[in-house]
């Protein structure tokens, strides 16, 4: 990866300005960016809440170390929690991750943070500040900043976030510029992940593990996704059934593909149709028949996985 010098200013009209920013209704006038250059065939953002659980920030850390090594750049805010497991995870696995800052050049915020941006900012990576410098953090700079962040990213992912929370705020931006938004669903009774269901009522697509997510995102997982895979249950409130028995023969094409689809692990049906290659209305009405007939078991409601 090309290095920017040490530290570099850009304008709107900088050669070296990232293209996707001036697509923003108000790009940044004044980006200062240390490390690599702004430049990836593909870079994921994942985001979360500050006051996070330790499960989920270790799911963090194995799924950005899991999207490093799948060639991604790892975007992420830069505060504690779920975007410092994000950028350590990246970082871990010999990858890249951009740290976007909510302040200008010169501001350290949170300033227990400064070994890490320090880390980033030596590269591969990048810290960047789309602030003059000298800007302290407000309210409204962090909004601003998640703009840009989601602006960097071809895919949003929320794993962790509670209601109210300032992640909402990149949701809305993942809307409004047309990124795909995926969040951790959690499990049901907890309130920390209140944020996250409310993202996939709105239409987000449900993370259920590493390897699933790099492959919707055309990555390669390799082998890198199985840890993740077990936190992603663990999240859940999920247990691995060790095996599963053989389809019935009476199955047709479209519910065997179903049945082939879901597995001993609990997966989401949006996950399970484009699998099988069956529209959700299809899916839905399939797995329900696959249900009464003891084939697959549901649980939680909107997850599916072949009965014992």
């Amino acid at each position: 990866m090309d290095l920017l010098s040490t530290l570099a200013t850009l304008a709107p009209d900088h050669d070296t300005y990232p293209p996707r920013l001036r697509a923003l209704t108000s790009p940044p006038s004044s980006l200062t960016v240390e490390g690599g250059a702004l430049v990836a065939p593909c870079a994921v953002a994942i985001v979360g809440a500050r006051s996070c659980s330790s499960e989920a920030a270790t799911f963090t850390f194995e799924l950005a170390a899991a999207v490093a090594r799948a060639g991604a750049v790892v975007v992420s805010g830069g505060a504690t929690g779920i975007d410092a497991a994000a950028h350590r995870g990246a970082l871990a696995a010999g990858g890249r991750t951009w740290a976007v800052c909510a302040t200008g050049r010169g501001v350290c915020f949170p300033k227990e943070h400064a070994d890490l941006y320090a880390e980033i900012a030596r590269g591969p990576g990048a810290v960047v500040w789309p602030f003059r410098a000298g800007t302290a953090a407000l309210p409204g700079t962090f909004l601003y900043r998640n703009a840009v962040l989601v602006a960097l990213a071809d895919a949003v992912v929320i794993v962790q976030a509670g209601i109210p929370s300032g992640t909402f705020s990149t949701a809305s931006q993942a809307r409004k510029q047309g990124r795909p938004l995926w969040a951790v669903a959690g499990p049901p009774w907890d309130p920390r992940f209140a944020g996250c269901r409310r993202a996939l009522e709105k239409g987000a697509r449900v993370v259920t593990s590493a390897r699933a997510l790099l492959g919707a995102l055309g990555l390669s997982a390799g082998d890198a996704a199985s840890d993740g895979e077990q936190s992603i249950l663990a999240l859940s409130g999920l247990s691995a059934a060790p095996s599963i028995p053989a389809l019935p023969s009476h199955l047709g094409t479209a519910e065997r593909a179903l049945a082939e689809a879901c597995s001993a692990q609990a997966r989401h049906i949006d996950e399970i149709a484009s699998d099988a290659r069956v529209c959700a209305r299809d899916a839905a009405t399939g797995l329900l028949t696959l249900a009464l007939e003891n084939v697959v078991v549901e649980g939680p409601e909107g997850f599916f996985r072949r009965a014992k």
